[in-house]
């Protein structure tokens, strides 16, 4: 069993966060306990609960077992952490700035405030972030972790918890996901190391280094999504997709020279699109908004490659110091693809782990097809083999929800809504991901059901499938297959779920 660490700061952390979660259900981290950290200002953030409902159904389809050759392999642990803004929350109300301007004349310390932040910076409401003001969130967000560390031990705090865990052992793997061309992310990633290693002193890790003792790693994910946001007070303060470029710009040349972030992060990983090529998450017209619930930017294959970012920083620190002491204290790493003239194939997003991940990957995907209704392939196999399964129980529940989060849900109407691969098909431009482009054209559940998915799963040369007769369906064949695989136990839904696992395994690839 191995630990890893994952945080995910803002409204991209969220999202990268939501696909490191689907690749933990493709089962790319067998037996491994996952402990991840979501940390925004905005509780409400639209994606922020979509990550929440995207965990909580798998978890209860893990049900809380790491496992392997399996899907949904790795136990997660899930932890959240907000500052607790209201919408009365400013720079002035938290700080006592009004105060200070009145009475401290000797200290001058709202002088000096005054030089870093304007008087639209120190009255903005801070609930939905920091909006590219980094000057005052990497002050805010370090105050508010050590606050949290100052509970006392009796009171719940999801914070400490996830640095207790931490704190529990050695030589972990760290990694932090969020974008440097906002603000909460911006804010948060030069100080998270800094502030966790004194949270941790506070509440009884005296003695331990937590920067020195584990792995800390990120990705700096530069500009690659634009979004339209008017408002008609000038002097409001707002995260501009016209400036993204350049606050990406003053982030890496920071990173790149402070000492702290040198020396707290083993490894920082590049990422962003061009400006040519940033992707509107916002069309039709239609007005972007700071935060809340309604801020539900779709999923992008950039946060799926920044989940294999830290796949691949995970391999690395399972072979120990050494392998980041070969190149140096520091290591910085960049991805390189010319987006128009090449498909964005397995080995992008994977790189040593191409094969893996084309496997896992696209038996998760089959298994949503053969979840689809009408084809009940779960319902109907439990029924018929696995009699002390519960198929009206909250696992198969979950399960369905999962699919519906993770690949296509159906509505009334038998129209397919759209989840977490088809918007990422749709980031592409709808052409030229992974998997075969026809899947993503079916629009209703008929025409989905249709799909020749042996035939047409993947793209390419010599693409994997497997035969079906005249006189039969895609649903018998697995049927029958399922029927022919060895597995040691034909008991439980965990049974259920590796059984189908193997028979696809065994049909896709003759494994």
């Amino acid at each position: 069993m191995r630990n890893v660490f994952l945080i995910g700061i803002g409204g991209t952390g969220m999202r990268c966060l939501e696909s490191f979660v689907h690749t933990c259900a493709m089962g790319m981290y067998d037996n491994t306990d996952v402990h991840i950290l979501a940390l925004d200002t905005d509780s409400n953030n639209g994606n922020f609960e979509r990550l929440r409902s995207t965990v909580d159904a798998y978890k209860k389809v893990n049900g809380d077992k790491a496992k392997s050759e399996t899907f949904f392999s790795a136990s997660i642990n899930y932890y959240e952490f907000t500052p607790g803004y209201t919408d009365e929350s400013s720079y002035e109300s938290i700080s006592n700035y009004s105060n200070e301007k009145a009475h401290n004349e000797e200290t001058h310390v709202s002088d000096l405030v005054d030089i870093f932040l304007d008087d639209p910076v120190r009255r903005m409401n801070l609930k939905h972030g920091y909006r590219a003001q980094t000057q005052l969130g990497s002050m805010l967000m370090y105050h508010a972790i050590i606050k949290e560390a100052y509970k006392s031990a009796d009171r719940a705090s999801q914070l400490r918890d996830f640095l207790k865990a931490l704190l529990s052992a050695d030589n972990q793997p760290v990694f932090v996901f969020g974008s440097v061309f906002g603000g909460t992310g911006a804010s948060s990633i030069p100080i998270i190391p800094l502030a966790f290693r004194e949270a941790c002193k506070l509440i009884g890790g005296e003695s331990k280094d937590i920067i020195a003792n584990n792995f800390f790693g990120s990705i700096v994910l530069t500009s690659y999504f634009r979004f339209d946001v008017s408002s008609s007070n000038p002097d409001e303060v707002i995260a501009r997709s016209e400036n993204f470029a350049i606050n990406s710009q003053a982030a890496l040349m920071f990173y790149n020279s402070d000492k702290t972030v040198r020396e707290a992060y083993r490894r920082l990983y590049l990422l962003g699109r061009t400006t040519n090529e940033s992707r509107d998450v916002i069309k039709g017209g239609a007005k972007g908004v700071t935060g809340g619930d309604s801020q539900k930017n779709p999923a992008d294959y950039i946060e799926l490659i920044a989940a294999f970012a830290a796949f691949d920083f995970f391999e690395e620190c399972s072979r120990g110091k050494e392998a980041f002491d070969r190149d140096g204290n520091k290591k910085f790493l960049c991805i390189a693809h010319n987006y128009e003239s090449r498909k964005l194939d397995f080995p992008l997003f994977a790189q040593g782990a191409a094969d893996t991940l084309k496997k896992k990957f696209g038996l998760l995907l089959v298994a949503s097809w053969l979840d689809i209704k009408g084809n009940d392939f779960f319902f109907s196999t439990a029924k018929r083999l696995f009699p002390t399964v519960d198929v009206d129980g909250a696992q198969f529940k979950s399960l369905q929800k999962y699919f519906g989060l993770f690949n296509v849900a159906v509505n009334d109407r038998d129209e397919l809504v759209k989840g977490w691969l088809p918007q990422m098909n749709e980031s592409r431009g709808g052409h030229g991901i992974l998997f075969n482009d026809n899947l993503f054209t079916c629009s209703d559940l008929k025409s989905y059901r249709k799909y020749k998915i042996n035939e047409n799963l993947f793209a390419g040369d010599n693409p994997q499938t497997f035969k079906v007769g005249l006189m039969s369906s895609i649903i018998d064949k697995v049927k029958s297959r399922f029927n022919e695989v060895k597995t040691d136990r034909m008991t439980s839904f965990d049974d259920l779920m590796a059984r189908t696992y193997a028979t696809l395994l065994n049909l896709y690839f003759n494994e």
